[in-house]
């Protein structure tokens, strides 16, 4: 911070982004302050600070946030799972990874490829099945635009409930140091 003085006192104080300058009136008596701004936020400088945004808005978590904030400063999407639980028989219960798109929306893969989630825009809903885009393979649906909820009996019992979950860093992500 610098203070800047003249012959009658303080008429400007200033900061890294901004500060006051004051004003006399013609008397010499009395002083206004108003807020002057400095410095200009570059555009690096307003990207960077969205994609801290963008991170703080799903964690807290400084290893989280370091990781996101890389992904947003890169235009990559946030990774997320689809958990699915609930008491499907039979089991196709567990952790689902996006795996690319179908039908104009993402599908999810079970880690073990025996069973997926995928968007059918003909009939609009969700499937949950053992094969991709096979109609004939439908076990439970969901007529929601959204694919987090309970799945409806078809060829399947029970009711499975699928919610999306943020993926975590990769076990060997390591915050940048600075």
């Amino acid at each position: 911070m610098a203070i800047i003085k003249t012959g009658q006192g303080i008429t400007d104080i200033r900061g890294g982004t901004g500060g006051v300058y004051f004003t006399r009136d013609k008397s010499g008596l009395h002083c206004t302050a108003k807020p002057r701004r400095v410095h200009q936020i570059t555009p690096a400088q307003r990207k960077q600070r969205n994609a801290f945004i963008k991170a703080r808005s799903v964690t807290k978590d400084p290893r989280w946030v370091s990781y996101f904030i890389y992904l947003a400063l890169n235009n990559i999407p946030f990774p997320y799972d689809a958990i699915v639980t609930g008491n499907p028989d039979p089991d196709c219960r567990g952790t689902y990874e996006l795996a690319g798109t179908h039908d104009g929306k993402d599908y999810y893969e079970r880690k073990d490829s025996a069973w997926f989630i995928w968007w059918w825009s003909e009939v609009p809903q969700w499937i949950i099945g053992p094969e991709l885009g096979n109609i004939e393979a439908i076990y439970w649906h969901r007529w929601e635009e959204s694919i987090e909820g309970e799945y409806i009996q078809f060829l399947g019992r029970g009711n499975p409930i699928v919610k999306l979950e943020l993926r975590p860093p990769p076990a060997d992500y390591q915050i940048p140091k600075l």
